[in-house]
């Protein structure tokens, strides 16, 4: 350990007695060790291993101080020294029968690690806060896996090389299934239910059935119960289900009628999928945004504003009775399922349940589906150009958006967090997967289009909520805190970015006086982040100013060289500066964290720069499949799946893809782990 790390321990520290306290309070689980220990190492390819009473840990989720770690490495702590300790009994006491049942102790591991993270964060808002930020994962990673060539099922039919089934359908898609599980019987259903697992498994190896099966004799009444042998295609069918909703409102009858209608695509070696059982949380509001009671037809009276209905069926009709004037449906509140909603709301409705959903998730998803109109509309009309440059010079954004937009930021009782998430655009990568046939160059000018738009249509009200969070007193690193900070870091950003086409320097002098400054790292790197985002010249010498500070400092350093590998590109300019960073003295493709921070960022999270018509980003990219396959095959695995939906792209893109992958697939002696991923990729 180097002198200094020690104190940096704290928080880990902190979280693990936080994580036995929580289990033993909510699942009546009690650590059954006089010692738990935690070692953490720098050079790791995974973020932790739950051994029993000894945890190896990635040194990014167990070291942490406010002047070297922001907001995010101090929840990921949290969450990671939680989800271990977690494994304790889920993983270790019941530990799985065989490799296919992965799922039984990772997926229900994040699924209690998230809700030890929710149950942590306070309020309803933060809950809410929590829950977006792990959906937002699904949606951007797991639903793309399910629709691609490794797509497999939450339980595996077969495997390779097990290291590639360590994946986001896995953990999170499992989690979520673990989920709707607790949705069908109910939280304190679901405490009954672990404890039955653990009275019967306890000290044994066993399956996902067994778990399933457990939740489902301790609740003998629930739809899970009732339902169980359907419920488990869960678990055998890969892919995420596609559901059609449908409402009519009958005035003379006082009726609104709701058809839910599921399917799911074909994935590899599943041809055809058997309906799914699918919980859908919702809601009716009105038309001024007030929550009205559910009646179902046939029931007596009026129940909650709020209730799940269970959809088993290839299509069922659902009748709301004694309605008395047109609603707007809230559906999949809370995202009680992990599929995909598909709801021709207009925008109108979708303006009323931004403004007045009683439901977090669905005011942010309404806000999301917004933006996510305007993108894609743009992205298809041909009339807007894109200029030489990468850039569209004109404005995109309706009014109404903007005025809503203005609305949630200024709004007197939403928590900073919550403003921050439905302030930001949908993602490249997320508007990409919304299309059958993918021009990432438009996709990215798109985008930047409307980000630029939002900051300088709303510079005013940026500069004020600047004004209203920047100040949060002495460091702590809580939800309501760090909230602040991120809104506080949102507003330096898009006042930088606001200021670019007219030259001004008054907020980018105040962002890199912010940077000097700050007594944190949270908001000395969101104003380095906003110096670099906007390309403005302070950058470099904010860039520089950081590294001399932080030059011994690995995981510090770790973000430095990411910001740059994952900035937006303008004009070409983001590979040639990753290239020049692999040749810094302090990279070393040999270290995991430093590989990603690096050649992670550039081909998996910044898809403007990575997916160049020069077909220099994929060059780039088997170079480096290549270079890592003959160090460390499992992080070479995970960068192989960059180009895991290369067959959506149009051309040029499309064919320079595959000549990169056939190339990487041509290398005699590659491993098994990238082989598996390669071959999979190219099958038809």
């Amino acid at each position: 350990m180097r002198p200094g790390d020690l104190e940096k321990t704290e928080h880990a520290m902190n979280s693990l007695m936080a994580s036995i306290a929580w289990d033993e309070a909510r699942f009546g689980l009690p650590l059954d060790l006089e010692r738990f220990m935690i070692v953490a190492t720098s050079d790791f390819n995974m973020g932790a291993m739950e051994n029993k009473g000894l945890n190896i840990f990635n040194t990014k989720y167990v070291l942490a101080s406010q002047a070297t770690a922001t907001d995010v490495d101090f929840a990921n702590i949290e969450s990671v020294v939680g989800h271990e300790y977690f494994h304790n009994w889920t993983g270790n006491r019941v530990t799985c029968r065989d490799w296919f049942q992965l799922s039984l102790k990772e997926g229900l591991t994040v699924f209690r690690d998230q809700e030890f993270s929710q149950d942590l964060s306070g309020g309803a808002s933060a809950r809410a806060v929590k829950r977006i930020e792990d959906v937002r994962v699904l949606r951007t990673v797991q639903f793309p896996e399910d629709a691609g060539p490794m797509a497999h099922p939450v339980r595996p039919d077969s495997y390779v090389e097990i290291n590639n089934f360590y994946t986001v359908t896995i953990y999170e898609k499992g989690s979520e299934v673990v989920r709707m599980q607790q949705t069908l019987v109910g939280r304190e259903g679901f405490a009954r239910g672990m404890k039955l697992y653990f009275e019967r498994h306890d000290g044994q190896a066993v399956t996902c059935d067994d778990f399933a099966q457990a939740i489902a004799d301790a609740n003998p009444d629930s739809d899970l119960a009732r339902l169980l042998p359907q419920f488990k295609r869960w678990y055998a069918q890969a892919g995420t289900p596609r559901v059609r909703a449908t409402g009519t409102y009958d005035a003379a009858a006082r009726t609104y009628t709701l058809t839910l209608a599921q399917s799911c695509a074909p994935t590899p070696g599943q041809p055809t999928k058997e309906p799914f059982v699918i919980p859908v949380a919702l809601g009716l509001l009105g038309e001024s945004g007030r929550p009205l009671p559910l009646q179902l037809e046939g029931e007596a009276a009026a129940g909650a504003a709020d209730r799940t209905v269970v959809l088993t069926e290839a299509q069922h009709t659902f009748t709301f009775v004694n309605v008395d004037e047109p609603p707007v449906p809230s559906l999949l509140r809370g995202f009680s399922a992990p599929v995909l909603l598909d709801i021709d709301y207009s925008d109108d409705a979708l303006l009323t349940l931004l403004a007045h959903d009683t439901d977090a998730f669905n005011r942010w998803e309404a806000g999301q589906r917004l933006a996510l109109r305007i993108a894609i509309n743009t992205i298809a009309d041909s009339a807007i150009t894109v200029s030489a440059g990468g850039q569209i010079d004109h404005n995109l954004l309706p009014e109404r958006f903007v005025a809503a937009m203005r609305d949630v930021l200024r709004h007197p009782t939403l928590d900073a967090a919550f403003k921050e998430l439905v302030l930001t655009l949908p993602s490249e990568g997320y508007i990409a997967e919304q299309l059958d046939v993918v021009d990432p160059q438009r996709i990215h000018a798109v985008r930047e289009a409307l980000r630029a738009q939002l900051a300088t249509a709303l510079q005013a009200d940026w500069a004020w909520a600047w004004e209203q969070h920047h100040d949060t007193g002495a460091y702590r690193p809580d939800a309501l805190s760090a909230g602040r900070r991120a809104l506080a870091g949102m507003a330096l950003s898009m006042l930088c970015l606001a200021a670019r086409p007219s030259g001004d320097t008054v907020w980018p002098g105040k962002a890199y006086q912010r940077f000097k400054d700050a007594g944190n790292m949270t908001d000395r790197f969101n104003a380095l982040t906003a110096l670099v985002t906007s390309g403005h010249d302070l950058a470099q010498p904010a860039l520089a100013r950081f590294h001399a500070l932080f030059k011994d400092d690995a995981l510090v350093l770790d973000k430095w060289f990411a910001l740059q590998a994952g900035t937006p590109d303008r004009g070409g300019n983001v590979l040639p500066a990753v290239k020049q960073l692999m040749k810094h003295a302090d990279f070393s493709i040999r270290n995991p964290n430093r590989a990603r921070s690096v050649i992670f960022s550039y081909c998996n999270a910044n898809p403007g720069g990575f997916h160049r018509t020069d077909a220099a980003g994929y060059v780039f990219w088997a170079d480096r499949v290549l270079e890592l396959d003959a160090i460390n095959p499992q992080v070479a695995a995970r960068l192989a799946r960059a180009l895991d939906r290369w067959k959506k792209l149009a051309e040029p893109y499309r064919t320079a893809a595959r000549e990169a992958i056939a190339r990487v697939a041509a290398k005699p002696d590659l491993s098994n782990d990238v082989r598996e991923v390669i071959t999979r990729a190219l099958a038809d």
